[in-house]
């Protein structure tokens, strides 16, 4: 919300905020709040680039900013627009949408996977969708791109870690059984099985770098599991 304050106030005077803008702000804003960015175990060097996914929903599906400021809204965030509007395509028009999607991004790779269902996931962390989204687009992408199976299903991976961290750090987890059964209960939700059942040292890395989990919890969780690296 101080980014959004920020670029508002840009917006304002008449000015525009243009993309490495935008993540120098979201950066100088994390780094002040030791915020980490949504992230799996790697640290990308466009992390924050990819971080604008957070930025676009919440000003879209929170704030109705793409309606209030069109122009500046689509300018800043003509990429999150364009990878949304291919979700849209593909879970309406499945393997149908395959060609249009093409005309609209000009190229699907592991990357524009993980950026499309970052959308989905940030939606869902945001209370903006639910776990049924998740699927529907993931099956989508499968079903459109079957070579790009295994990005979505790591991706997957990395949505099940995600759930269950965010379990752990908001209480509703607080035992190896829970979480044990909170990771079957994601992965039968998403429909792919043992696929995207995440393993503990990814979930405690997430958790601890992610949602800055106590290492005593997550001991109390995951038994003598040290933080560090994690694999999915």
């Amino acid at each position: 919300m101080n980014v959004w304050n920020n670029i508002i106030s840009v917006w304002d005077s008449g000015q525009q905020v243009d993309r490495q803008g935008a993540i120098e702000l979201l950066r100088r804003e994390y780094e002040s709040l030791k915020i980490t960015p949504i992230k799996g175990s790697a640290d990308p060097s466009d992390l924050y680039d990819k971080e604008l996914t957070s930025l676009y929903v919440m000003g879209k599906y929170g704030m109705g900013l793409d309606e209030q400021y069109p122009e500046q809204f689509d300018s800043l965030f003509n990429l999150e627009i364009k990878l949304e509007q291919a979700a849209s395509m593909l879970i309406a028009e499945g393997v149908n949408a395959k060609d249009k999607v093409l005309m609209l991004l000009g190229a699907v790779d592991g990357n524009t996977v993980a950026r499309i269902l970052r959308i989905g996931l940030t939606k869902v962390y945001f209370g903006f969708a639910d776990d049924s989204h998740m699927k529907q687009l993931s099956d989508a992408i499968s079903a459109a791109f079957p070579e790009r199976a295994d990005d979505v299903n790591r991706f997957l991976k990395f949505y099940s870690a995600f759930k269950v961290a965010l379990a752990i750090e908001q209480g509703s987890v607080r035992d190896r059984l829970t979480k044990e059964a909170l990771k079957e209960a994601v992965a039968i939700q998403l429909g792919r099985g043992r696929e995207a059942v995440p393993s503990d040292r990814y979930i405690v890395k997430i958790a601890s770098e992610v949602f800055k989990v106590p290492g005593k919890v997550l001991r109390q969780i995951f038994g003598g599991i040290k933080e560090g690296t994690g694999r999915p």
